[in-house]
């Protein structure tokens, strides 16, 4: 038979199969054995999820074609990450290494009654290992022949008479893999340090409270991305030696960083205290996070070897946040689970825009020949409660309704000041590419309520079917990539769902098939555009519909075969192009072999993989897409 999948996408621990939602849960095994250490990496083994990097080492996430702009800091994704249970979508947070993990579970669809803040368009849930009970651990290092990468992560058990503890470790030391004609550098160059350690404790007969704190230490040396074409000739001329076109040999260099290469540093901190009380039959939780990190970065903004164009970015964030909840026991004819959330987080970023193109490259008469610095700072604040039961009507009816109010507040100063230009000439293009601006205050409030309704029936006892409709918001806010604060302003993500699929189990276990049909609609969908001069924000209205089919076998007790396929037509609805980083076809395929080594008692392994993504556009308006790629 199957092993049992269980998951806590719905606040329980409950088997995946039983849940009436399209989830993907990549284990601990896999994500030790295929080297899944960051979330772009994830991404490659789960069909329908995208998490690309961009110049800035952001990341751009979808989720059936649909996700959040990468360019703009100040913006919150509209596919929630969540770190045992914590918030944590932040653009910087994706950042974060994968290590030592009971799972992830990719959750798609609109999830705002539950999750909570901003999951609009789904969520990642990256659940931890805890302590065992018993002396334990486990070493596992990595070498990488081509290019000379070494890895090695581990963990210890260390159960005692007061609490069971588990100290894990995560190390990175990634070499390039592009090499930098100008500096002389192999890039990128990637250095990580991850330090976990977890606790738990027994209190009492009824409770049992979990803290873990965690530190990561990053950073990127260098970036791989090059210019692609040159079709009017304006680089060759700024740079005559400029290196058009991408291969493994790039041409660039910048004058802030002492090595001339792109940089980025991060240091990142965080906490939890979970606390799970029984009281009789039902279960009181209380969840505390806090995070914090504190983020340097250069990019070579022209990417060219002449030293024309460089960004300089600083953000610190912090954010705390508490969610108490009570869930009622299982096996009447309602149960449910409610809930109190609040969040607390401040965003401090600073930008320095530097441009120097001497004479002749101008714009007209006018010189590029300044140097301006950007000031953003936001805090904001929210609160919210929700609820979600189920009514069980016979036998093989379920029905099953939530909701969600969410109050929030945000407050920002938005600032411009000039650091340097060239001329009075080059004064003029200034004050009209980035003009001067005092720090502003802007403010935002709003409420927003949240909902679902699934309906299950139950064929026989081994197939569910559902039908379900949920509609999620993601809060408007402000955008710090405008030339004015009064064009910072967006309007909330509002995003409907509806999904009707079904999940069977066959052969007394020994397989699974689950699939799903999906339609999204959103009103205010925010899209990030690079347009030469910086990123601009757009509101559009958007929809992505498709399927989703997913099939696991244990064949006999050694080999299990496993595929899964999503199809997303994913575009923008007054337009019908397709949408930034939504390929319409994903998938993936797996084979794992065990052969027992009695005698020695030992086993020999053999796992693999085979994932594929059709083509995409990296953003709007686009041309030539991505080719297909297949891993």
């Amino acid at each position: 038979m199957l092993e049992e999948v269980l998951v806590t996408a719905q606040k329980r621990v409950e088997n995946v199969q039983d849940i009436p939602l399209t989830i993907n849960v990549v284990d601990g095994e896999l994500i030790d054995l295929f080297a899944v250490r960051t979330t772009m990496d994830l991404a490659n083994e789960v069909p329908g999820l995208i998490v690309q990097h961009t110049p800035q080492n952001l990341a751009q996430v979808t989720i059936r074609g649909l996700g959040t702009g990468s360019a703009s800091e100040s913006l919150e994704q509209s596919v929630g990450l969540f770190i045992d249970g914590v918030w944590s979508g932040r653009i910087r947070d994706f950042q974060t290494a994968l290590f030592d993990l009971e799972r992830v579970e990719v959750i798609k669809g609109t999830q705002t009654t539950l999750l909570g803040k901003n999951t609009s368009l789904g969520a990642l849930s990256v659940v931890a290992r805890r302590p065992a009970q018993s002396l334990s651990g486990y070493l596992q290092a990595d070498y990488e022949t081509e290019f000379g990468s070494a890895y090695a992560t581990g963990a210890i058990d260390i159960p005692t008479a007061f609490g069971n503890y588990r100290l894990a470790f995560n190390e990175v030391d990634e070499a390039g893999y592009v090499d930098n004609g100008t500096t002389g550098e192999e890039v990128p160059q990637r250095e990580q340090t991850t330090l976990r350690i977890g606790a738990e404790y027994g209190v009492g007969t009824n409770g049992l409270l979990y803290l873990s704190y965690q530190y990561d230490d990053l950073r990127i040396l260098g970036d791989v991305f090059q210019p692609d074409r040159d079709a009017l000739g304006f680089m060759a001329a700024m740079d005559p030696g400029a290196d058009i076109g991408v291969d493994r040999t790039k041409n660039a260099f910048t004058r802030y960083s002492g090595h001339g290469d792109a940089d980025d540093e991060q240091d990142s901190r965080r906490a939890l205290i979970n606390y799970e009380h029984r009281f009789g039959p039902y279960t009181l939780t209380s969840i505390t996070g806090w995070s914090d990190y504190d983020n340097e970065r250069i990019t070579d903004t022209d990417f060219l070897s002449v030293d024309y164009l460089t960004s300089t970015f600083s953000s610190e964030y912090e954010q705390f946040s508490q969610e108490l909840r009570v869930a009622s026991p299982l096996g009447g004819a309602v149960d449910y689970v409610a809930g109190l959330y609040y969040h607390d987080s401040e965003l401090d970023y600073a930008n320095v825009t530097d441009s120097a193109f001497p004479p002749p490259f101008t714009l007209g008469p006018f010189p590029v020949d300044s140097a301006s610095r950007k000031t953003y700072f936001q805090e904001s604040r929210l609160w919210s409660v929700f609820a979600q039961g189920s009514y069980y009507m016979g036998e093989r009816w379920q029905l099953t309704l939530g909701l969600r109010y969410s109050d929030e507040d945000k407050d920002a100063v938005w600032g411009r000041e000039r650091l340097r230009v060239g001329s009075a000439l080059a004064a003029v293009l200034a004050d009209l590419l980035a003009p001067v601006v005092e720090p502003t205050s802007l403010n935002r409030e709003e409420d927003n309520l949240d909902g679902s309704i699934n309906l299950q029936y139950e064929i026989g006892s081994r197939t569910t079917t559902y039908l379900s409709w949920a509609s999620g918001s993601k809060s408007g806010g402000f955008t710090n990539d405008v030339a004015l604060p009064d064009e910072a302003e967006f309007e909330t993500e509002r995003a409907d769902t509806t999904e009707v699929g079904f999940k069977t189990t066959l052969a007394g276990g020994a397989g699974m098939i689950n699939g799903a049909l999906f339609h999204t609609e959103i009103e205010d969908f925010q899209v990030v555009s690079f347009i030469g001069t910086g990123f601009l924000t757009s509101t559009v209205p958007a929809r992505s519909q498709g399927l989703e089919l997913e099939t696991h076998w244990r064949v006999s007790p050694d080999l299990q075969l496993g595929a899964s396929i999503t199809y997303a037509d994913a575009e923008e609805e007054e337009s019908g192009d397709r949408l930034p980083y939504a390929p319409e076809w994903s998938a993936s395929v797996r084979l794992g072999y065990v052969y027992p080594w009695a005698s020695a008692g030992l086993a020999w392994k053999v796992d693999g993989n085979l994932n594929y993504r059709d083509d995409q556009f990296q953003q709007r308006g686009e041309t030539a897409p991505d080719d297909a790629l297949a891993l």
